[in-house]
């Protein structure tokens, strides 16, 4: 069973050496290729998909960047129902992996100057609720709810990225989620 992740720096592993959440799902056994890059907004993501990217499951983790960069909902939604429909011709299993809300605990303060936290929360929220309705040749992992039903703001090392326990406890959600689709 091969597995393709496609995502920004969540999944990547930013501040955390590349030891993401994708990181400790390969160590569990998973023959994983992991796309994912710093930065990645759902434009780049489009550009990267492509005939030769067949696998069994697809996780996809993107938005964020856009909702830093100042994209609407609307915007990103749009990608990502592209993003869908280019993965449905390769074949396989699609998991939309829904962002968890940032924190202003741990922020950095380069961040403060520039983003409107509390708009791309919201946005992160919106966003969770509309892919959840319209799953349909989708699945959903939601970090959103994972969020709001666990404290994870202390393990947001610049009140964005996840540290090495919230990577781990990130990667057993999806693991869990993956059970009977593998």
């Amino acid at each position: 069973m091969r597995i393709c992740a496609l995502g920004d720096s969540i999944f990547e592993g930013y501040l955390v050496g590349g030891k993401s959440l994708i990181y400790y799902l390969s160590g569990k056994g998973y023959d994983i290729d992991n796309y994912s890059v710093n930065g990645f907004t759902t434009d780049e993501l489009l550009y990267l998909i492509n005939k030769s990217m067949s696998y069994d499951i697809y996780l996809v983790h993107i938005g964020l960047n856009d909702f830093f960069n100042g994209r609407s909902l609307e915007y990103v939604l749009n990608n990502i129902y592209k993003i869908i429909e280019k993965l449905k011709t390769l074949g396989g299993r699609i998991f939309i992996i829904s962002p968890y809300p940032t924190s202003f605990k741990n922020l950095d303060e380069a961040y403060e100057s520039f983003i409107n936290f509390s708009s791309v929360n919201k946005k992160i929220e919106n966003l969770d609720k509309i892919l959840k309705k319209k799953a349909k040749d989708f699945k959903v992992i939601s970090f959103f709810d994972y969020a709001k039903e666990n404290y994870i703001e202390e393990d947001l090392i610049d009140g964005i990225h996840p540290n090495t326990n919230l990577n781990k406890r990130l990667s057993s959600l999806v693991e869990e989620k993956l059970n009977g689709h593998i």
